[in-house]
């Protein structure tokens, strides 16, 4: 079925470029782009999207990072991310709320089923794979913009939908969302927001680029223009929105040696008032988990959970004692 909102003429629009674009080819790409209008699509979505997220949720268990590329590859949810893009450069409405529907159930569905698998999958969790998708940072913005941009290329020029399977490595949506959905199974909670915080900004910087890649390819629609502005700044607010966390985290990459000295000292001070007196023996950072190994460990469950908490309140990071 062809979709096209100026389908009486030949030549709709010019690109950025100052070059025509033929209704033929708008036509494929949205054929292409615009899945929902194919017979089915719910079922093989669905379906897709389940098998995807039973091989993250197995390989974050695991700690595989080959079985997470796997499911990276294979996962549905980049393509509705990249139509969302196309349909508000095209100023289209109705495709815009459909595809954020199809966003938000599948990113809902993901962590529900991820958090079911939790209670089945018993390892020692939170590992490398998990901890590595819980602190994004202002690079994780850079990539999932080029890559967006990358991606709907490669929708919008079909000798080029090679880069789609290494855009679903480099911009990883599925893996974040399972690992939410594992660690608020296991009541990690600062750990399951830096999952979703990873996930939501691979998810702006992709639809962002999309916008930017089919307003300049000539995607857009002059007549639509109120929504395509209105869109575009949502976009772009949200994308601020998540700028200071991502910065955040950017910043205490940068001065980790200094970050772990001002950890070293805040575990002393509360430590030094808990029972037995125990000492910091040594702290590793992880992602958005802090790793404190101290002497000695009381055994007093409650002791260990108030000191654990007091910890994660100073630091804003979940922590472990061992």
């Amino acid at each position: 079925m062809e979709i096209d909102p100026n389908e009486k003429d030949l030549f709709v629009e010019k690109n950025f470029f100052s070059q025509n674009i033929p209704y033929a080819d708008r036509a494929t790409v949205f054929n292409n782009l615009f899945f929902n209008f194919k017979a089915n699509w719910k079922v093989s979505f669905g379906l897709m999207l389940a098998l995807s997220v039973g091989i993250a949720s197995i390989g974050l268990s695991q700690n595989s990072s080959a079985t997470v590329i796997g499911a990276m590859i294979i996962a549905p949810l980049g393509q509705p991310i990249v139509a969302l893009g196309g349909a508000i450069a095209l100023g289209w409405r109705r495709e815009t709320f459909q595809m954020v529907y199809i966003i938000v159930v599948g990113a809902v569905f993901s962590i529900f089923i991820s958090y079911l698998y939790g209670l089945l999958l018993r390892g020692e969790t939170p590992n490398e794979q998990i901890l590595i998708r819980t602190s994004p940072d202002l690079r994780d913005l850079g990539v999932a913009i080029f890559a967006g941009a990358a991606g709907s290329f490669g929708y919008y020029r079909s000798e080029y939908s090679t880069v789609l399977a290494g855009v679903a490595i480099a911009v990883a949506l599925i893996p974040p969302l399972c690992a939410c959905g594992m660690m608020i199974e296991e009541g990690h909670m600062i750990l399951a927001k830096g999952s979703f915080l990873l996930f939501f900004t691979n998810l702006i910087g992709i639809a962002f680029a999309a916008i930017l890649v089919f307003f300049l390819l000539g995607l857009q629609h002059h007549r639509n223009s109120r929504w395509f502005y209105l869109g575009t700044m949502v976009i772009i607010t949200m994308g601020f929105s998540i700028i200071f966390p991502l910065a955040m985290n950017f910043n205490n990459f940068n001065s980790a040696s200094q970050f772990q000295t001002t950890l070293f000292s805040k575990a002393g001070d509360i430590l030094k008032h808990s029972k037995n007196s125990p000492e910091v023996e040594d702290i590793s950072v992880e992602g958005r988990a802090i790793i404190i190994k101290v002497h000695p460990l009381t055994k007093d469950v409650i002791e260990k959970e108030r000191v654990k908490m007091q910890l994660e309140s100073q630091t804003g990071y979940q922590v472990f004692l061992r």
